[in-house]
């Protein structure tokens, strides 16, 4: 079953710098095909292909420049015409441009950084002094001049012989015909036999070394890791090696405070400290909030002028500032105002000068979601902080509208599903939960299992926690003996439950006059589980039977997925969970089928979400935490050697 959140309508209006699109969310028949790609998907594929095919043109010209129609033409006509013998320093500007483009280097206007302009003028100084000196000391033909080049070239260009030979392989000395051939045929045709050899044994040794060092290297990579963020930090930009690793660290990040064991260990000796500190977590938040409330006002005088230009009777209700986004309310007279809006909606995204914005409208209220230009932080410190009593049972997700914060009770939410495309946010939101649900209870009294069928070792960082009932399993048979082992676990605690006469794992241990036979809460995380019961009955009952019977003997599941399949919505597990957080989807077409709507294409992503509360049947806009790998390893630490002093003490 699939609630429908909003009987309203909503639309996105987007300008790509050509032509502004305007997507309609409120009709279903306006959904394209199934094969339909998000924008950001689109342009990547589209980058790549265009690097890939002006990667492979320029290796044609340099390296198959003797074969008529197909190297020769483009080098000799494209480049060699136009530049003559400047078309090296042109084949290495572009393959330095690729090489960024591909590895996706965060760099904001990258050819007018300084360390890349001061690199390409030492290229060209160098080029040209090599060549100086070749054609000094080197070159058979000591007669050939600066002037020999010139009058070469004008010669040939303003020749009208139509031989094939010169058409395809212009030359300037006629003794050597190779010598425009490209440079390892012109090194060879010239005699510099024992230059093509060094340079070649040169090439050879930088391969078998660069191979050396990856197969020794196969399982962590940190010596090939470190050589490739130090040659891309030389060319001035920054290694980022997954484009959906939510966790990378960025450049503008605060730092976590790192902590020394002596000083964890000192409050761990404390008796009344249970748990470790919240001072101990670094407030990695950044608050933009008054810079963005500034420009909200601003943007509402926009929206007030507009609305008054095209003679519609609005009023201005509120303005909400939420970390990613700006919501701005007008209340109009009549719903037929609503559609002139609609009508103008692309002279108002030129107005404010935005790429994109979001129109809501429900009712006679309008709402207009526009982006920050400066986006807010939040970190988990900033939450725990904000809650005057959190329970051991409660799991930090984020904030909402009125950026009050949102914490989940698992004891009453036992079952959670987080659904959100890579670069979403939701293996931060996971992240979030997990965290700080190890943060504030103890490892006797809580344990962890996390399951990857699909292999994402990005939850590795848990391996290092107390709490881990396994090692993180990516094995899809290894995640299937788990499960059938947790199901015989959970049903043995249906046996003590029902010999206690207890309904909840907090009655069962009251019962308990040993504390040996208390039992913990049991958290069971399944990231991208639509792949574990993909076409497979067995393993759909055997995870519906989990959700069922844990839920009441102190089992919590949390589901995540990337994807939105009829895996994803199979009713016999979407119905069993009462906590469901969707973040940014991939296609209109996956959002009708979780939202009923379009609403989930609209997030803005990197946390951007909706919560919906099965129980209380109440859905809230949120915004997750926001923590990267250094501050979550920075937090294991912490964690583990919290706990770990705990329980020497005890023992």
């Amino acid at each position: 079953m699939i609630e429908k959140l909003n009987d309203g309508k909503s639309v996105r209006v987007e300008d790509d710098g050509k032509s502004v699109r305007v997507e309609e969310e409120s009709n279903p028949q306006g959904i394209i095909d199934d094969n339909v790609l998000p924008s950001e998907v689109t342009k990547t594929r589209r980058r790549f292909w265009f690097c890939f095919y002006l990667l492979l043109l320029v290796m044609v010209c340099l390296f198959a420049t003797r074969v008529p129609y197909i190297g020769s033409f483009p080098d000799s006509y494209l480049f060699e015409f136009v530049f003559g013998n400047l078309k090296y320093l042109i084949y290495a500007f572009i393959i330095v441009w690729i090489i960024f483009k591909l590895f996706r280097l965060r760099i904001i206007k990258i050819f007018k950084t300084k360390r890349f302009i001061l690199g390409f003028v030492l290229c060209i100084v160098g080029f040209i002094l090599v060549l100086a000196i070749l054609q000094k000391y080197l070159l058979v033909n000591e007669s050939v001049t600066l002037n020999t080049y010139i009058s070469g070239f004008t010669s040939w260009s303003t020749s009208k012989d139509a031989q094939i030979y010169h058409s395809f392989m212009p030359t300037i000395w006629p003794s050597q015909p190779y010598l425009d051939a490209g440079i390892i045929a012109t090194l060879l045709a010239i005699s510099w036999e024992y230059i093509a050899a060094i340079l070649l044994a040169i090439v050879a040794l930088i391969f078998i070394g660069c191979s050396f060092l990856v197969f020794i290297n196969r399982k962590n990579g940190k010596i090939v890791n470190w050589i490739k963020k130090w040659l891309i930090h030389l060319l001035g930009g920054n290694v980022y090696n997954n484009v959906y690793d939510e966790l990378s660290p960025n450049k503008h990040d605060i730092d976590p405070v790192i902590h020394n064991s002596v000083e964890i260990k000192q409050e761990a000796n404390k008796f009344e400290q249970l748990t470790p500190p919240i001072s101990f977590l670094t407030d990695t938040s950044q608050d933009n909030y008054f810079n963005n409330k500034n420009r909200a006002e601003k943007l509402q005088h926009i929206i007030n002028k507009f609305i008054r230009k095209i003679s519609i009777d609005a009023a201005y209700r509120k303005t909400l500032i939420m970390p990613q986004y700006a919501e701005i309310s007008f209340e109009v007279a009549s719903k037929s105002q609503i559609d002139d809006i609609l009508k103008m909606q692309n002279e108002l995204l030129h107005m404010l000068q935005v790429d994109t914005f979001n129109i809501v409208f429900k009712g006679n209220v309008v709402k207009f979601e526009i982006p920050h230009k400066e986006i807010s932080k939040i970190s988990i410190r900033q939450i725990l902080n904000s809650v005057s009593n959190i329970q051991t049972n409660e799991a930090v997700v984020g904030v909402g509208l009125e950026n009050e914060p949102i914490l989940l009770n698992i004891d009453k939410h036992p079952n959670v599903l987080i659904i959100g495309r890579r670069g979403s946010g939701a293996a931060m939101l996971l992240t979030t939960m997990l965290i700080s649900l190890a943060y504030i209870n103890k490892p006797s009294d809580m344990e962890i299992m996390i399951l990857s069928p699909m292999g994402d070792r990005s939850l590795k960082y848990f391996d290092n926690l107390p709490y881990m009932h396994y090692p993180l399993a990516i094995e899809l048979e290894d995640c299937l003996i788990k499960l059938h082992d947790l199901l015989k676990h959970i049903e043995e605690r249906e046996t003590k439950f029902k010999d206690a006469g207890a309904k909840t794992l907090i009655e069962f241990n009251k019962y308990q006059n040993n504390e040996s036979n208390k039992l913990k809460t049991f958290v069971l995380v399944i990231s991208s589980f639509d792949y574990l019961i993909r076409n497979s009955l067995q393993n759909l009952q055997l995870l519906n039977s989990i959700l069922t019977k844990g839920s009441k003997v102190g089992v919590k599941v949390i589901l995540l997925s990337i994807n939105v399949n009829n895996e994803t919505i199979e009713p016999k597990i979407y119905d069993e969970t009462n906590a469901r957080f969707i973040l940014r989807l991939e296609s209109e077409r996956e959002s009708l089928k979780i939202f009923d709507t379009y609403q989930g294409v609209q997030l803005n992503g990197n946390g951007d979400g909706y919560y919906f509360d099965t129980v209380a049947n109440k859905k809230t806009r949120f915004q997750t935490c926001y923590l990267n790998a250094n501050e979550l390893l920075e937090i294991i630490k912490i964690i583990k050697t919290f706990y770990t002093t705990k329980t020497n003490i005890s023992n």
